[in-house]
This record gives structure tokens, sequence and C-alpha cells, in this order.
């Protein structure tokens, strides 16, 4: 199950990677003035989950907690240790999540001291960073997938819990059939055994009768 599961998420970052996953680089207006960033879509996400992915993920990364800039719109995380990014320096993370759609794009500013991350100035680093915007995709797309294998398991459980109460339902069923056979048979049994003693009954009532009578007369005859 867990091989599977990690085929699917696989095969969701490629699908990200061809549909939505490609890194784009452009300077964006942020809380420093335009910097360069970078930014990718993430399809079928609310924002909120990405958000709340996000701060998991840049934790890892020994930053100091991350704070939101509401008026920026930008969640920073200050002193991030990212060595494929700094070496030894730490890293400032910029990021702006926001909503389109079904979708959701993050762009990440990194300010490795004095200087933006870009492709012309940082070219490994460019490329180390673009496979951490990638990694965070594909967290997105375990979440997601995890969420949906959870749904469908409590459905799965839901429906077995359904076929259980119905065969339980039916044992008893059979149960009451053969409680009801039994409870005829006796019946039948009864019965027959309340007839034979009608036959015994009328037997003695008409000896009685006899008897009645025989004394009958000798009453009428004194």
């Amino acid at each position: 199950m867990k091989k599977q599961i990690l085929l699917n998420c696989l095969a969701m970052l490629m699908s990200l990677s061809v549909s939505y996953g490609q890194i784009d680089e452009s300077s964006k207006s942020m809380s420093q003035g335009v910097q360069n960033a970078l930014t990718i879509e993430i399809p079928n996400v609310e924002e909120k989950t990405v958000i709340k992915l996000w701060k998991k993920y840049i934790k890892a990364f020994d930053g100091k907690k991350t704070k939101r800039n509401r008026k920026a719109d930008e969640y920073f995380t200050d002193d991030a240790e990212i060595p494929a990014l700094g070496g030894t320096n730490s890293v400032d993370v910029y990021a702006r999540i926001a909503e389109s759609g079904d979708d959701v794009s993050v762009t990440a500013w990194f300010d490795l001291g004095g200087a933006f991350l870009s492709s012309n100035e940082h070219p490994q680093e460019y490329i180390e960073a673009e496979k951490m915007m990638m990694r965070f995709a594909l967290n997105v797309a375990q979440k997601l997938t995890q969420d949906e294998l959870d749904d469908q398991l409590k459905a799965l459980k839901k429906l077995e819990n359904q076929l259980k109460k119905l065969k339980n339902a039916n044992d008893n069923y059979h149960r009451d059939i053969e409680n009801a056979k039994a409870r005829i048979a006796k019946a039948e049994e009864n019965i027959i055994e309340n007839e034979q003693e009608q036959v015994t009954a009328a037997e003695k009532i008409d000896e009685q009768k006899e008897i009645v009578k025989a004394v009958q007369k000798r009453l009428n005859d004194l």
C-alpha cells in the first residue's frame, strides 16, 4: 500500500512538472522591493492547506519561526539553514501563497545575504532552489493523496460495517426462522396431544353421562 501511494505521488509530481509544476522565474514586487522570485503552480488544492504545509516544510530548514507579513501578504522565515543555497550562511526566505481558481501559486524569494537568488548570478544554487520548490510540490501531492486515501479508507470501513450489520441481521433472521420452526413443531406436537386428550375427555364425559343417568334413575325410583 505504501509503495503504491509513493508511486501515485511520483506520478502526481510528474503531472505537476508537465502541466503546472514548471518553475517560473521572474522579478516580482515584495516587501524588500522588486526582487527575483521562483513561482510554482500547484493544482486542485486549497490555499489554507498549502500555507500549513509550507510552514511545516520550511521549518525543517531550522529557520526561526515563520511569520506572516499581512501588509505585504508574505510569509517570512529568518535565518533558514539551506546549505545547497547559502553554504555556511543562513538564508532568508520570503513566500507568497495565493489562490487562483482551483490552483494555488507559491512564489518564493531567497535572500542569500546581499543578493536575491537568480539563475543568472547563482546558476547552481538556482537549480537546487528549483528542486526545493518541486519537493514542496511533491509534499503537497503526498498530503492530498494521503487525505484522499484516508477518505477512501473511511468509506471502505463504512461499507464494511454496513455489510457486517447486514450479515448480522441475516443471521438473526435465520435464527428467528429456526426458532419459529421449533415453535411450530412444538405446537404441532401439542395439537396432536391436545386432540388425543380431547378424545379421552369426550369418552370420560360420555361415561360420566351414563353415571349421571343411572344416579338420576335411582333417584326417580325412590
